[in-house]
Order: structure tokens, then C-alpha cells, then sequence
């Protein structure tokens, strides 16, 4: 849906003999193990599959504008309407226009540079692959800063949504970031906040991602 959008994140990457996991892949067993409840307002799969459709649009109509924004990209032009699974164009024209005003004022509030956009690396130490949102120059407590970003356009951020980004944080193309963000744009209130995420907390964090990532992987390999 997005022109920048690079292939979805593996499940996992031989490299070198070594095998890496997919960050969301490891995360789908952290969220089970926290009990954490699902992300989407619905009870049947239709619903599922348009919070997820209006997800990727609104991931695609932020990036896409800053890609533009900064000479990235030769054009940019709002995802369409995919009208056989979503029914809803009024909803749709309304939570694309939110997601992009709110990332604007996110964008010009902290004066963001984009150094990167969906860009994928791994960690050998951690054997975690994945694909970040937004690496970024930002301006943070009067300072500049380099800074690992998800985006989560969701009702509510989750202790996993944290987790994710301390991963990102450790991945071996994003190390030198001095902090990790989240931010959050709820497409229901179009109320949008930026979390801090600090990367030098929560190492166990990560290393019990990686764990996670193994047992992923292993039970992957049960199952052929």
C-alpha cells in the first residue's frame, strides 16, 4: 500500500548460518505470555481485518508524506479506499486525514529529519530481525537526538508496544540512537501523544524477546 513499504517483516533470515527471528514474529508470544488483550475494537474477523487494512493505510499515508516531505519520494498520494474489504468510506477518508494532520504536528513539533524509513536490520547478539518505522534526527528537551520510532495508531499502547521498541533499539543498524519513541495517534478520539522509551532500561526486556524468538522459531520448526 506504501511506496516505501519494503517486504513484511520475515518470520525469519538465514544469514551466515545464523538464524534471525522476526521482532513481531517473538512479540505475538510475548503478548500471549502478558495476557495482553488484542489491539482492534471487534468481536468477528471483519473487524479484525479492517482495523488491520486502516493500520497499514495509516502507517503508509505518515510515511509516505514525510518520504515526500523530504525529497524521497517523487510523489505522494493518500492510499485508496479498498471498498470489497473495508465498507466504510466515510471512516476511512476520516481516520487517513487524522493519522497524517496528527503526524504533521508531530513532525514539525520536534522538528523531525528522517534518516531512515522502513528500514530493516538485526541484532547477531540478540538474533532478532525487523523493520523500523522512523530512525530519525529529532529535537528532544532542547537538544538534537537520534531516535528509534513506531507508530501505533491504536486505542491504547501496551507494555509489548514498549518491548518492541527497546528491541529495535538493539538492533545493529540503530545503536547509536540516544532514545526510543512511540508515537501513539488513536484513530477513534484522533487524540495523539508521543510515549518516551528509554533504551538504556529493560535490557531483560529484550534478552526475554530473544528467548521468546527462539521458542518462536523452534516451535515454527515443530509444526513442519
Amino acid at each position: 500500500m506504501s511506496k516505501l513499504q519494503s517486504k513484511p517483516e520475515p518470520r525469519c533470515v538465514t544469514l551466515d548460518g545464523h538464524l534471525y527471528v522476526g521482532v513481531t514474529s517473538a512479540m505475538k508470544l510475548v503478548k500471549h505470555i502478558l495476557q495482553e488483550p488484542d489491539e482492534y475494537i471487534g468481536i468477528n474477523p471483519y473487524d479484525l481485518q479492517m482495523h488491520c487494512l486502516e493500520g497499514e493505510a495509516c502507517h503508509a499515508v505518515a510515511l509516505d508524506w514525510l518520504a515526500y516531505k523530504w525529497g524521497l519520494l517523487p510523489e505522494w498520494t493518500v492510499p485508496p479506499w479498498p471498498s470489497e474489504q473495508h465498507n466504510d468510506l466515510e471512516r476511512w477518508e476520516r481516520v487517513l486525514h487524522v493519522a497524517k494532520l496528527n503526524f504533521e504536528l508531530f513532525v514539525g513539533q520536534y522538528d523531525v529529519e528522517p534518516i531512515a524509513l522502513e528500514q530493516e536490520s538485526l541484532s547477531r547478539a540478540y538474533g532478532l530481525v525487523g523493520h523500523l518505522d522512523l530512525f530519525c534526527f529529532m529535537l528532544w528537551r532542547g537538544r538534537r537526538i537520534k531516535a528509534v520510532i513506531d507508530l501505533k495508531f491504536v486505542a491504547s499502547v501496551l507494555r509489548s508496544h514498549f518491548l518492541q521498541v527497546r528491541c529495535y533499539g538493539r538492533l545493529d543498524g540503530f545503536k547509536d540512537a540516544t532514545m526510543g519513541f512511540l508515537f501513539h495517534s488513536n484513530r477513534n478520539t484522533g487524540v495523539w501523544k508521543l510515549e518516551e522509551v528509554n533504551l538504556t532500561q529493560g535490557l531483560d526486556d529484550v534478552a526475554a524477546v530473544a528467548n521468546a524468538a527462539r521458542l518462536w522459531a523452534w516451535a515454527e520448526g515443530k509444526k513442519s
